[in-house]
């Protein structure tokens, strides 16, 4: 990737939040993460937290909503991606016909006069009260759009970013197994996130441009949590 690709995913990506009037001024009004805040809690592309969850245990206990995950948006419908709510608008399984088992760049891309943020999913779904996942209860009140993903071999994110800043979210994600290969641009090259620990929950940089590849059945938390989650993630953060 060269920096004119680069500059192109990002400028792509701000022009989502501003395609309309209502996608301008929604965006506007949310309450943002200063930058220096931003810049001091996300040291790395990966920020581990002191919270890991229990992957074997989570395995078995998902397995019994394996009916439930749905291809992953409406593109690159070849790769076998699938998701499932853990925070929506509802609190209900509604498969398909829920706008956050996918992108939101594409939906809000596809309806840019009815746009929908990651602040507006505050809703748990039943996904959210597994065992596995209590840890994650300090930051109930805070969760907003959350999601599982399922990947099977060869399934991948291409090269994106998910926050521009000023940020109205944090990014929180987890792997429950080492059967995914993560990598971020630094401005001149790729690098590959390593090592990563199962289970562990980090706080990510997804300002940054990157990507992500499975290499067999790999499952994923991938989470948000509103600007107002700023001192539980300081109290959580290891290497601060």
């Amino acid at each position: 990737m060269n920096q004119q690709q680069a500059q192109k995913i990002i400028d792509d990506t701000q022009r989502v939040f501003s395609q309309s009037i209502e996608q301008t001024k929604k965006y506007k009004n949310l309450s943002k993460i200063d930058n220096l805040t931003y810049k001091v809690l996300h040291r790395q592309f990966l920020n581990p937290l002191d919270i890991v969850i229990d992957c074997n245990q989570f395995i078995n206990e998902i397995q019994c909503y394996d009916n439930e995950f749905v291809q992953w948006g409406t593109t690159h419908l070849h790769l076998p991606r699938y998701g499932l709510a853990l925070v929506n608008q509802n609190g209900l399984l509604t498969g398909v016909n829920d706008p956050i088992n996918g992108s939101l760049y594409q939906y809000n891309e596809q309806n840019p006069n009815n746009p929908i943020f990651e602040t507006d999913c505050t809703v748990h779904t039943p996904i959210m009260d597994l065992p596995s996942l209590s840890q994650l209860s300090i930051f109930n009140g805070y969760w907003i759009r959350s999601n599982v993903f399922k990947w099977e071999k060869n399934a991948s994110f291409l090269p994106h970013v998910d926050t521009i800043l000023p940020s109205a979210w944090y990014r929180l994600w987890a792997t429950m197994d080492d059967n995914v290969t993560v990598r971020y641009f630094d401005g001149t090259s790729f690098n590959t996130c390593t090592p990563i620990e199962q289970g562990r929950l980090y706080l990510v940089d997804t300002s940054l441009i990157h990507d992500a590849t499975a290499t067999s059945l790999n499952y994923q938390l991938f989470l948000s949590a509103n600007s107002l989650s700023t001192n539980i993630l300081t109290e959580h953060l290891l290497n601060k």
